[in-house]
């Protein structure tokens, strides 16, 4: 687990927002999503719910994200 997907993942989960998560860590927001899709893969859950509109935590991503914090 790269420390880096850890820390989008705390941002992503503070801004709820792909595009301004993109800007914070000055990526874009095909590689946010390719850092999400990869944690989530490492850890076999969803962190967030998304759909064309919003993006909210999953119950998974809100259980891990106080650890992640500490981590990051």
């Amino acid at each position: 687990m790269e420390i880096n997907k850890l820390r989008t993942f705390v941002d992503l989960a503070k801004t709820l927002s792909f595009s301004e998560t993109a800007e914070n860590l000055y990526t874009s927001q095909s590689t946010i999503s390719k850092q999400i899709k990869g944690l989530e893969k490492e850890l076999g859950q969803k962190l967030f719910e998304r759909n064309n509109k919003n993006v909210t935590l999953s119950d998974y991503g809100k259980l891990i994200l106080p650890n992640a914090k500490k981590i990051v």
